[in-house]
């Protein structure tokens, strides 16, 4: 044992004798005094229960191995930080276990800690098993409501406000220089995380051009949304039925994410779900420019879309006469005449996959300059919709 070590263990041996002693060695916050203090705890943990909190010497800054002697010494603390310590780790189960276990008998402190670091791990099952067994603190029980898809119109606004979850009352776009204004909603709270990174990776590297498109921040609406699946698979979410349309309506598109569903654009209303990549994202960001799949389309679709010559889409001539440098594409396979496309190779609108190539780049650019001051389809169609209801 070094001369220093010796020197704190002695202190510390006094300090456990003379009570009131005002020489206390967990007082000393010099650099080498802490890594002694340390070295006392992995020696010895039961040392911790020596007033050591006069030294500021918290649970969260001990190493793991000296959390884990104390929480097998029964401190229902340590056993809270290693629970928490097991989350970072992605070992879950053992996380809950813990905290199911240490729950009444800890700090609201270190309660706050672990939902925190299990909100960040997207530990959604493991947050409302703790909801079922205990009353969480604010806004963490209306959290666990949210994260079972309740209402967004049966929660407290304050407690929303708490956790940074956007209403419809609070869409807004952060800036008036762009051409088109999407509003994105969200029937989950992993839908609203989702749609916050696709809006953070759009932003980094806007398409087709900076200030095309401008997001609201996500929006929580929970069961309000009623969406459901098609029999096709693609999940359809009654427009009708959907509250706030003030505030929605008078956007450019609309995004929806939803539970489960396959991706699709219909009426300038793109509808994706959590498995949607960034890929799929801009797939179905190219449909509000009017690009068409080059994969086989829908029986139903193709016999209008394929039954007369022209170009369809940006990316789509139909017809036996198609611009030069054009190739044989699958889209009309169900229709009458056939389809071509700009490229060869495979595109992104075949195989959502693969990323946007220069070509299709320049073409989205071009289609997208052509569109900016006219009406899109969601404008088109929602005018419509409200007209008819008067």
């Amino acid at each position: 044992m070094s001369l220093l070590m010796l020197r704190y263990v002695v202190l510390l041996i006094c300090c456990t004798f003379i009570a009131g002693s005002t020489f206390n060695p967990w007082q000393i916050h010099s650099p080498n005094a802490r890594q002694a203090q340390l070295s006392i705890l992995k020696r010895s943990p039961q040392s911790f229960y020596l007033n050591v909190q006069r030294a500021k010497l918290h649970l969260p800054e001990l190493p793991d191995d000296t959390v884990l002697a104390l929480r097998l010494l029964g401190h229902p603390e340590a056993a809270f930080e290693w629970a928490l310590r097991q989350v970072r780790l992605g070992e879950l189960h053992t996380a809950l276990l813990l905290a199911s276990a240490h729950w009444e008998t800890v700090s609201p402190q270190s309660r706050r800690r672990l939902l925190e670091s299990l909100i960040a791990a997207e530990a959604v099952s493991e947050v409302q098993q703790l909801a079922a067994q205990f009353t969480l603190p604010h806004p963490y029980m209306t959290l666990s409501q949210i994260m079972l898809g309740a209402p967004a119109s049966s929660l407290s606004g304050a407690d929303l406000q708490a956790l940074k979850i956007k209403t419809l009352d609070e869409i807004s776009w952060g800036s008036a220089q762009c051409a088109r204004r999407v509003v994105m909603l969200s029937d989950s709270w992993q839908g609203i995380n989702k749609l916050t990174q696709l809006k953070t990776q759009y932003l980094a590297a806007p398409l087709p051009l900076a200030g095309s498109y401008c997001f609201s921040d996500p929006v929580y609406l929970g069961a309000d949304m009623q969406c459901r699946l098609k029999a096709q698979k693609f999940a359809y979410c009654d427009l009708s039925t959907l509250p706030g349309r003030a505030r929605w309506s008078s956007a450019d598109h609309l995004v929806l994410m939803t539970t489960r569903g396959d991706a699709n654009v219909s009426r300038g209303v793109m509808t994706l779900s959590l498995s949607s990549d960034y890929n799929v994202f801009i797939h179905e960001l190219m449909h509000f420019s009017g690009f068409e799949d080059e994969y086989a389309i829908g029986e139903s679709k193709a016999r209008w879309l394929c039954a007369t010559p022209g170009l369809k889409a940006p990316n789509l001539y139909v017809g036996h006469q198609p611009p030069e440098g054009w190739y044989p594409s699958r889209s009309c396979e169900a229709g009458l005449l056939p389809a071509y496309k700009p490229q060869q190779a495979m595109s992104n609108m075949q195989y959502q996959s693969l990323a946007l190539t220069k070509r299709y780049k320049a073409l989205w650019l071009l289609a997208f300059q052509q569109q900016r001051n006219k009406p899109t389809d969601f404008q088109q169609f929602i005018q419509v919709r409200l007209a008819a209801k008067g």
